[in-house]
């Protein structure tokens, strides 16, 4: 089983999708591929960051500095 792709991971791969996207090179086949891709590691990103923040929002409301695994 392939582990669980990392936030910046996936953000690399999304800059790949993007320059091609971008270049215009691709047949439109391959586009709708990429950019269905593309999308899907939009939200596996939005997902990330939104835990992220849920966690710091977490700690900010409690008033108190504690120590927290980020990959929680």
């Amino acid at each position: 089983m392939e582990k669980e792709m990392t936030f910046e991971e996936a953000l690399k791969r999304l800059e790949e999708i993007v320059s091609e996207l971008e270049s215009g090179r691709s047949p439109l086949e391959k586009s709708l591929q990429l950019f269905e891709e593309g999308i899907e590691l939009s939200k596996f990103c939005d997902r990330k960051l939104k835990s992220i923040e849920e966690k710091a929002m977490k700690i900010l409301e409690n008033d108190e500095l504690k120590t927290f695994n980020i990959e929680q």
